[in-house]
């Protein structure tokens, strides 16, 4: 009940940073395109646009499935959950977040070394594509949050039926 105490604020707050963040990507992906869009009809294009663009929506979708993730919104198949006893149902919840957070916590391992050996600089942009990768190991572990704190709330929660 304690771990659940002190996990409650933090993913909560996580939650909170990365919706705004997102919607200041979205935001600024907006300004860019439209920029892009007055320059190249007017103007020169500009180089770095797209790039800049694309790199914001890998930023927003990972952060995003964060939030998604926390507020139970992906799809899920629960017909064997809703079949099964309530005591059964409660267990296989437990497990499916236990298991996502196995999953979070290889991907946040393998994302990690990855990105520490990219060395590699993009393309219109003078940034190491490692600080575009870091995107998927902060998600990951945003979501191991996420996760365990879930999996304790549904083990914690009261069987009806």
């Amino acid at each position: 009940m304690t771990l659940k105490k002190a996990l409650a604020p933090v993913s909560d707050a996580l939650c909170k940073v990365c919706s705004v963040l997102i919607v200041l990507m979205l935001g600024a992906m907006v300004v860019i395109t439209g920029m892009q869009i007055v320059c190249r009809t007017w103007f020169t294009a500009l180089t770095w646009s797209d790039e800049v663009t694309r790199y914001l929506l890998i930023w927003s979708t990972f952060l995003g499935a964060s939030v998604v993730y926390r507020h139970s919104g992906h799809i899920s198949i629960d017909l064997v959950q809703n079949m099964v006893p309530p005591k059964a149902g409660k267990a296989m919840r437990v497990l499916v977040h236990v298991v996502c957070f196995v999953l979070f916590t290889v991907l946040l391992f393998y994302s990690s070394r990855y990105c520490m050996k990219l060395s590699k600089t993009a393309t219109a942009l003078p940034i190491k594509m490692k600080y575009i990768y870091l995107c998927i190991p902060i998600s990951m572990a945003i979501m191991m949050v996420h996760a365990l704190l879930m999996a304790i709330d549904e083990a914690t929660k009261e069987v009806k039926g």
